[in-house]
Parts: C-alpha cells; structure tokens; sequence
C-alpha cells in the first residue's frame, strides 16, 4: 500500500492537464448511437463507459460485441489509445470515417496516427506502455493512463447527468436487472 499516495499524486497531476472538450458532451448527446473502441486495459475502460452511457439512456455500443450495430454519419466512435497507433484502434477509426461517422479519440501522444484520423481528440498527459518516460509516473506501462482515462469518462458521465437532468434513479431504470 505504500505505493497508492504516489499514485493518487499523479492522478491529480495528470488531471490538472487534461483540456475541457465540452463539444464531446454534445456529440455523445446528439449522435444517433455511440460506438466506443479500445484494446487491452483502455477497451475495458470504454466498455465500462458504454454501459454507463446505456444507463444514461444513450443507444450505446461497445464495438466488437456480438450485439453491436453498424455505425453511420449520425453516429459517434470514442476511442482510447494511450499510443494512438495501435494498428487494430487504426482500422476501426478508419472504417467509421468511410461510414461517415464522427471519431474521438483520447491518446497520450499528440502527434498519433490515429490522432490524424480522428475530427477531434483528448489528450490525456501519461506515458504508453511503448514509452520509457518515467517523468510523468512510477507506474508500469499505460497504468496512469488507464487510469485517468477511466476518472475523465465518469466525470463525463457526471456533466451529462448535469446537463441533461438525469438522475441516478434514472440510471438505475437502465440498469441491467437479469444479474
């Protein structure tokens, strides 16, 4: 346990950088379904986000599950890459821009690949599992980034509450019964 002080202390450092993207609030509000996509320990986070956003009442989807529609141009693709290149996150944001989907993406590198795709990003300032910049975190690999990736999306989850007046009460009428 002597290592969490170190880790809530960069939490809170990195979080300080993270810029305000009120327009992802409104995309998520307005699109028609919400896709969201990642790999490893980031497709985990956005899994857990899409379920938030199913009980907010969004049409949400995780892609790859088997229950998972096609996306078109009313639709959003979040995406998180702490290296904005993992080739598989690639295809999937290239595959929404040819339906004509919008893509989000949250990264740690600036000048990503997918980044280059994407209409608009976060950056979220950690170090990739690829990336041997111990400035920023003790931690191993992506943890910081997982992390905060997960800390940025419920506060996402919160300002949506916010500003759409929805309830936890409401939430909970969306939350899965057959457990």
């Amino acid at each position: 346990m002597n290592h969490l002080k170190g880790i809530l202390e960069e939490l809170v450092n990195s979080s300080k950088n993270i810029e305000d993207n009120t327009n992802i609030r409104s995309q998520i509000s307005h699109s028609g379904k919400v896709f969201t996509y990642g790999l490893g320990r980031s497709g985990l986070v956005l899994q857990m986000f899409a379920m938030r956003l199913a009980q907010l009442g969004f049409n949400s989807h995780a892609v790859g599950e088997v229950t998972s529609t096609a996306i078109n141009s009313q639709d959003l693709l979040i995406l998180a890459s702490g290296s904005g290149n993992t080739a598989q996150v690639k295809i999937v944001a290239s595959e929404a821009k040819k339906a004509g989907a919008s893509v989000f993406l949250i990264t740690s590198n600036e000048k990503s690949e997918i980044g280059k795709i994407a209409d608009e990003k976060v950056l979220i300032h950690s170090k990739s599992k690829y990336s041997n910049d111990n400035h920023l975190t003790n931690q191993p690999m992506g943890s910081l980034f997982e992390q905060i990736l997960m800390l940025y999306l419920d506060s996402l989850v919160m300002d949506i509450m916010k500003k759409e007046n929805i309830y936890e009460s409401d939430m909970m009428d969306n939350h899965a019964n057959l457990e």
